[in-house]
């Protein structure tokens, strides 16, 4: 009897009854959803500031004209979102001939030595 009530006390602790599995936030929903190389680059972060960094990515996109990018444009803006390096950012802009830059991830100097 002892046995018994021991396996069943085991049971009702290791399972509780009605036990859901857990449903994915919004959040951790819209990250499944991204490229899994993104995914791999972002894999760091919460999914809340992983998505942040990729919205923020896009806007600085669209601020330098771009607002279709492609996945490889994607791809490099937010690897310089999470590591901008202190190097001029390649390639003409918008940024590089208004002031201020449209962007923080163009350099206003564009690709001139300093």
């Amino acid at each position: 009897m002892r046995k018994v009530l021991l396996v069943l006390l085991f049971a009702a602790i290791a399972l509780p009854a009605g036990a859901q599995p857990q449903r994915p936030t919004p959040d951790e929903a819209a990250f499944a959803r991204l490229p899994g190389d993104l995914q791999a680059m972002l894999q760091h972060l919460s999914p809340r500031e992983a998505l942040r960094t990729v919205e923020f990515a896009r806007q600085n996109l669209i601020a330098v004209g771009v607002p279709h990018p492609t996945s490889e444009q994607l791809r490099a803006t937010v690897a310089r979102v999470i590591d901008p390096g202190y190097a001029p950012v390649e390639g003409a802009s918008a940024g590089s001939t208004s002031f201020p830059p449209l962007s923080p991830l163009v350099s206003p100097y564009g690709l001139q030595v300093r």
